[in-house]
């Protein structure tokens, strides 16, 4: 009897495992499998004390069940609460770090081109616009173009031009996997809530919009 209770809970927490479907997030699958296995854990304590055990054994053993069983759930939350606090405190550190490398290379190569701008060496009095500059140094680039040259296979980051006229050249720096601010924000290549900052280069100088 007792392989039919165990062949039983297997196959009833199994079940209840797979009930939220497939997700990235393992947890409510947990959460699921772990309400139907302390319900089946009751039920075996109910099967396992009947008669011909004291009476006293019984109250015995479900007053030790009531405080261990809602002692394992307080366990559970709380993991489950540590693990999604570690994710979210992941992800902002990610954020941070993906943000510190946009700065440190974004405007840098806008500035180099405002300097040639300014400063056209080897080229006498004749000056080019700011977009001539960016289309000699990023030959047959175009609008929607990436220009970000990947320094590892888990580089994610994309430097996107958005414009590109002989005045004005705004580039739209986005991470493809870490998440921004803004869930709910719009990227410039059509994910949703990614971080993306954007550097604007006019004659003037190189400001800097922080788009999520």
């Amino acid at each position: 009897m007792m392989l039919l209770w165990l062949i039983g809970g297997l196959i009833v927490v199994s079940v209840a495992f797979l009930l939220p479907g497939s997700h990235p997030e393992v947890w409510p699958n947990l959460n699921v499998a772990g309400l139907a296995a302390g319900v089946y854990i009751l039920a075996v304590i109910a099967y396992t004390i009947r008669s011909p055990l004291t009476k006293k054994a019984r109250t015995a053993t479900w007053i030790i069940a009531v405080i261990t069983v809602p002692a394992l759930g307080v366990f559970w939350t709380g993991m489950d609460s540590t693990s999604h606090w570690q994710q979210r405190t992941l992800l902002s550190i990610r954020a941070t770090i993906g943000r510190g490398i946009i700065a440190s290379e974004v405007p840098d190569t806008l500035l180099s081109i405002l300097d040639e701008y300014h400063n056209p060496k080897g080229r006498g009095i004749r000056k080019m616009s700011l977009g001539k500059i960016f289309e000699s140094r990023y030959p047959r680039t175009r609008v929607g173009d990436n220009i970000h040259i990947p320094n590892s296979e888990s580089d994610s980051l994309r430097v996107f031009v958005s414009t590109l006229l002989d005045t004005i050249i705004v580039l739209e720096a986005q991470e493809l996997y870490v998440k921004g601010r803004d869930p709910s924000f719009k990227n410039f290549n059509g994910r949703t809530g990614m971080v993306e900052e954007r550097y604007i280069l006019t004659a003037k100088g190189v400001n800097h919009e922080s788009r999520n």
